[in-house]
């Protein structure tokens, strides 16, 4: 890297960073709450968590697992994509082991769209695309993001 583009990385700021909104899964997480509740009423059921032998055990325990595998696949879909607007950019990352990125130059945006529905919409979650002139479609889209219309207002600001 030359000293020109270190020069250009340390100008950029991030400005606003986000990550898919918890609303995009509040199936999956009312399926961590059933298991949970499951789980408890097979304990109220006799009394004895642990007593019964290891089949017994390993059914009262199986809710349990199934809610912590759904937690963690959660957390790994979260985590897998990253959405960032720099002074500069906007900038959608995705991947876990491999990364990769859709990059938009502030100055190249010519559209942005914001679309909410539903419960989530309500409350200010949404996904925001950004076109360019370039294409057709959206070079990069902010999916279930919390504050879809403050996303929009800064990268339109950073505009002007």
């Amino acid at each position: 890297m030359n000293s020109s583009q270190n020069e250009v990385r340390s100008t950029e700021q991030v400005i606003l960073s986000a990550r898919c909104s918890n609303w995009h899964y509040s199936g999956k997480w009312a399926l961590i709450v059933f298991l949970f509740a499951g789980s408890a009423g097979m304990f109220l059921m006799d009394g004895s968590y642990f007593g019964g032998g290891g089949a017994a055990f390993l059914i009262r325990l199986a809710p349990l697992l199934c809610a912590a595998a759904v937690f963690f696949l959660i957390q790994l879909d979260r985590n897998r994509r990253v959405y960032q607007v720099t002074n500069k950019r906007v900038i959608m990352e995705w991947g876990i082991l491999a990364r990769s990125s859709n990059e938009l130059r502030i100055q190249d945006i010519r559209s942005i769209n914001v679309s909410k529905n539903g419960l989530p919409g309500m409350i200010g979650i949404g996904s925001v695309e950004f076109s360019s002139a370039a294409r057709d479609d959206a070079d990069v889209v902010f999916a279930n993001i919390p504050d879809a219309d403050r996303v929009r207002d800064t990268v339109r600001s950073l505009q002007s």
